[in-house]
This record gives structure tokens, C-alpha cells and sequence, in this order.
């Protein structure tokens, strides 16, 4: 080899060594944005620009730096595509539509949710060299998880009194927030690191697994002291979906090597549904005399309040997609308060760093629910289209054997049923990962095809 031709070749190395090394701390920017991002108290002087932003906007500009160099392919990134063409359609359709028939708009809302829509699509896209790279997006996942983690930790110790920290309340009276705006936005948080993180199980190593599980269980134990009980419905959702997979898969396997694990899968459910009839009865009467005894006679004036709410928001938001004839208002919320909720906030005070729609010329409220919120800005092929990528993602997420991260979207969706989790990076990212699952499957040196294994009786061939 000539002088020359050595040069050229350690140039190379050295930029393929320097690439790396910032391919490295810039996935570190991403995992420190989608986690912070939730983390809305710690913004300054209720800036809609946070550290959570500041960070994935660090990120987007190295990906777009090295994007410029060529971009691997990523296959699942497809339907993302799709998906936000379709939707920047019907959002600009339902502004047209708004601007036409002179619907009052607020302004800055409309802009706040235009540039969040902008900053998931570049995200979405800039994902492509993340999810074409598998021990990347492993190592990624890793890296938020264990931030994550850690940044639970601190928020337990500030409501616990460990420390103070200036211009956060952890505490939304007798719930817990952590650095949240509120603690349903707190429940999100710990569904979202808490499937992550048996996600992270599913796949590493024995010792992996183990740290895995301990942290997902862990958190989304904590996500009990938000004192929501969407949280708590979902999170068995998910769990249960999980553990049905799981027995699903073993059974599949066992059948083939001729245990008869149908039949016993089978009898056991009936076992358990039997006695679990039998003593429903015994048991609720027993939490009836240990409240009546201890006085905690379970006051549901709240949580009825709150249904109250809900109700009278999602009907507001049917009739107001349907009043647009299935096109939607464009970007921003577009609900009227409802009455209840200003009579409350003139009963009591409200906790610190809350942020509150005001009574105005313009509706600012939102449904409460991430499909019927989409319906209204974008009408029907908004929300159509995110059911459809949602269910693409959670068949995808099956079929790679990704059982955890499909039964966490399964649960995280359950819980947008309540909330509106659809402009979370977080989320986008868990779904940009179940979405290329299909191809990590099909990299893989095995080339497994763990979705075969719900065929649980396929007839044998004899050879003759």
C-alpha cells in the first residue's frame, strides 16, 4: 500500500470514528428530549419552549447534518410517511374549512400546535438511520430507560421532601404530579418508561432482563400515587395482554413437541373463572366490613365529576366534528369550556405552575380524547388514519415477538381513550419502533418468525 492510498485510508477511519462518537452523544440528546419534554414544570415562566425541546431540537440538527451524507433506508418508516401526508392534509382542509365559515380561532394555539405537528414529523423522519440500525435503537432504548428511571427517582425524592426544588410543586393536592403539569400527564410518563422498560426485558440479555423488569414493574407502580383510575385500567390492560401473549407462545411451542398445553391452558382458565365465582362474594363483603371499620367509606363524588366532564366533552367534540362535516377546524382545540370546570376553579386555589384555559372569544378546550381531538381538527381521515397506523403498528410489534412493546401501545392507546397523547415524542417514538419491528425481524441472522407460534394446531404432513 502506497503512502498515499494510507493517508486516504486513516482520513477515512477517522471520519468514520468521528461520526460515531457523535452518533453516540447526540442519541443521548434524543433520549434526554423525549423524556423531558413530559417534564413541563421545569419550562420557565410557562414558555411553551422547554429543556425537553431544546434537547430533540440538538438532536434533529446533528441528524440533519448527517443526513446530508446519505440517509440509511428504513422500511417502516412508510406508513409513518403516509400517514403524515395524509394528516397535514386534513388539517390544512379543516383551516380552509375554519377560515371559510368564519370559525373564531385563537392564534397562538393554532401556531403552538402547528409548530409541535412540525417538530413529530421531522422527528418521525430524521428516525429512519435510528430504527435502520438495531443496536442503536437498542442501545436507545437502553440510554431512556435508565434516564428515565433516574429521573423518577428524583421526582419521588422531591415529593417525599428529600430536596427542594425552586418553582416545582410535586403535588397536585393530594396527588402526585412530580415535575409534570399534572398527574395524569405523570401517569403517562411512568406507562410509557414503565413498557419501555419490559420492552428492554424482552429483548437483552439474563442479566438485562432482570434490570428490565425490575425497573418496568417499579414504575409502573409508581405511576399509582397519580391516583388516576384510567391509569390503573389500563396498566392490567397492558399486563394482561402481555401475559396472554406470553402463555399464547408457550402453549404454541409445548403443542408442537406434543404437550397437550391447550387442554391445560384451557381447564385452568375454567378452574380459575369457577372459583373466582364462587368467592367474588366472600370477598367483596370483606372490603365492605375493613372500610366500615377503619371509616374509608369511598367518597365518588369526584371521580363522578369527572366522568360528569368527560361525557359532556366528547359529545361537544361529535357534534362539532359532524357540524364540519367530517373535515374538521385545523390545528388548535376548538371546544368551549365546559361550566363546571370554571366553577371549580373559582371554588378553590389551584396548585402552582398550573396552566389553564381561559374563557375567551375563541374555544381552547380540548376533548380529552385523542381520536375524537384528531376528528375535530381533522375530521375523519385524520383520526381514521391514526387508527390505522396504530393498529399497524401493534400487529407489526406481534408478529417481530415484540410482545411487551405491543402491549404497551395497546395500554398507552387505551389510556389516549381519556387523555390526548398523539403530540408526545415519547410516544412517537415507541410507534416508530413497533413500525420497523417487521424489518428487525427480517435482519435478524436466525430470521425468526415468532408470529407462527400462535398456530397452535397446524395439520402434520406424512410422508408416504
Amino acid at each position: 500500500m502506497s503512502r498515499g492510498e494510507a493517508s486516504r485510508q486513516s482520513l477515512k477511519w477517522d471520519r468514520v470514528m468521528v461520526a460515531k462518537r457523535l452518533q453516540n452523544s447526540s442519541d443521548w440528546f434524543l433520549a434526554l428530549g423525549v423524556l423531558l419534554a413530559l417534564l413541563t414544570q421545569l419550562r420557565s415562566n410557562a414558555s411553551i419552549l422547554g429543556p425537553g425541546e431544546i434537547f430533540l431540537a440538538c438532536w434533529l440538527c446533528v441528524q440533519a447534518f448527517q443526513a446530508l451524507a446519505g440517509m440509511p433506508a428504513a422500511q417502516g418508516l412508510a406508513p409513518v410517511a403516509i400517514f403524515w401526508g395524509l394528516f397535514a392534509f386534513a388539517l390544512c382542509l379543516g383551516l380552509i374549512h375554519s377560515i371559510v365559515s368564519g370559525v373564531p380561532l385563537d392564534s397562538s394555539l393554532v401556531i403552538h400546535d402547528v409548530f409541535a405537528d412540525l417538530l413529530l414529523v421531522a422527528l418521525c423522519v430524521l428516525l429512519a438511520p435510528v430504527v435502520a440500525d438495531q443496536r442503536r435503537l437498542s442501545r436507545l432504548y437502553l440510554r431512556i430507560m435508565t434516564a428515565g428511571v433516574a429521573m423518577l427517582a428524583l421526582q419521588l425524592a422531591n415529593a417525599a421532601g428529600v430536596f427542594a426544588l425552586g418553582g416545582v410543586d410535586p403535588w397536585y393536592w393530594e396527588r402526585l404530579r412530580g415535575w409534570t403539569a399534572n398527574p395524569n400527564q405523570f401517569a403517562l410518563l411512568c406507562l410509557l418508561i414503565g413498557f419501555l422498560a419490559l420492552h428492554v426485558a424482552e429483548r437483552g440479555s439474563r442479566a438485562g432482563a432482570f434490570a428490565g423488569w425490575a425497573c418496568g414493574l417499579l414504575t409502573l407502580a409508581s405511576g399509582l400515587l397519580g391516583m388516576s383510575n384510567a391509569y390503573v385500567l389500563v396498566v392490567m390492560l397492558g399486563l394482561g395482554v402481555l401475559f396472554a401473549a406470553k402463555v399464547l407462545r408457550w402453549m404454541a411451542r409445548e403443542e408442537r413437541r406434543g404437550f397437550p398445553a391447550a387442554w391445560l391452558g384451557v381447564s385452568l382458565a375454567a378452574a380459575l373463572l369457577y372459583t373466582g365465582l364462587l368467592l367474588a362474594p366472600h370477598v367483596m363483603s370483606e372490603s365492605d366490613l375493613i372500610r366500615s371499620a377503619g371509616g374509608m367509606a369511598r367518597d365518588t363524588s369526584k371521580e363522578l365529576e369527572d366522568s360528569t366532564v368527560r361525557l359532556m366533552l366528547w359529545r361537544q367534540a361529535l357534534k362539532r366534528g359532524m357540524e364540519s362535516g367530517m373535515i374538521g377546524y385545523g390545528p388548535g382545540p376548538h371546544l368551549e369550556i365546559p361550566a363546571v370546570v370554571l366553577q371549580g376553579r373559582r371554588a378553590g386555589d389551584l396548585p402552582k405552575n398550573m396552566i389553564t384555559p381561559e374563557l375567551g372569544l375563541a374555544a381552547n378546550f380540548e376533548a380529552h380524547n385523542t381520536v375524537l381531538e384528531l376528528f375535530v381538527q381533522g375530521g375523519l381521515l385524520a383520526a381514521g388514519g391514526f387508527l390505522c397506523i396504530v393498529g399497524l403498528a401493534i400487529v407489526r410489534a406481534f408478529r417481530a415477538g415484540f410482545d411487551a412493546l405491543a402491549a404497551g401501545l395497546i395500554a398507552i392507546n387505551a389510556f389516549g381513550s381519556f387523555h390526548v397523547i398523539f403530540r408526545h415524542p415519547f410516544f412517537w417514538l415507541l410507534m416508530v419502533g413497533a413500525l420497523s419491528a417487521r424489518s428487525a425481524c427480517a435482519t435478524s441472522r436466525a430470521k425468526p418468525r415468532p408470529f407462527d407460534d400462535f398456530a397452535l394446531l397446524k395439520p402434520m404432513r406424512i410422508n408416504q
